[in-house]
């Protein structure tokens, strides 16, 4: 790692590997996909470290071929004391980052694929993660216990759901009673921390406005 940091290999590192590096952190922060093998991810970012500089590189060509634009020779020079290298390896991926990670979520690669009749997998490899993921499950929500316990609660902004290997949970910001039908706040007021082993079903309810829309 050392020699990669050196002034005279830090150009290529930072071109062929940190700018994928970044893309994976950036869209790692917008969904819930898991994150990739050890194995995976260093190819991953050689790929997309390609894609970026392939972005940039059409980026920089459709700018410079502008007569309009008038900057100096020192913006284009793709030199490592240069401002476009550092545009390309920080400002790009960033962007590509949140591109991918926004497209992710919203399954619009997957709705490509089916339409072009390839096949494909949805970045979100777990179930649980994908309906909690990118606020979509903000709402009155009733989990399901194998046990026939059932509780229902508010899932919304000051709400989490986490999953790992070992242990799933979710913290509910209003826990509700349900009595012939209407749902009211428990009293006094309370959240709750709940774990889910033992899960059976956990059910969103939707608003009519949603399902008048859907």
């Amino acid at each position: 790692m050392a020699d990669l940091l050196r002034p005279e290999t830090f150009e290529f590192f930072a071109r062929f590997l940190l700018a994928g590096f970044i893309i994976i952190s950036v869209r790692s922060r917008l969904t819930a996909a898991r994150s990739p093998k050890p194995g995976e991810i260093l190819l991953d970012a050689v790929v997309l470290s390609l894609i970026n500089q392939a972005v940039f590189l059409g980026i920089s060509a459709l700018v410079g071929s502008i007569p309009a634009v008038a900057v100096s020779n020192r913006v284009f020079d793709t030199g490592i004391n240069s401002l476009a290298f550092y545009a390309e390896i920080l400002v790009c991926p960033v962007v590509l980052g949140i591109l991918f990670g926004r497209f992710a979520g919203s399954g619009t690669v997957g709705f490509v694929l089916r339409r072009l009749s390839m096949p494909g997998t949805h970045p979100i490899a777990e179930a649980y993660d994908f309906a909690f993921a990118g606020g979509k499950s903000k709402g009155f929500v009733i989990l399901t216990y194998s046990d026939d316990t059932v509780i229902f609660g508010y899932f919304g902004d000051q709400s989490l759901a986490a999953s790992d290997d070992k242990r799933s949970d979710i913290f509910l910001e209003a826990l509700y009673v349900v009595e012939d039908g209407q749902w009211r706040m428990a009293s006094p007021p309370r959240a709750a921390w709940i774990s889910l082993a033992g899960i059976r079903s956990i059910e969103f309810l939707k608003s009519e406005e949603n399902t008048n829309g859907a």
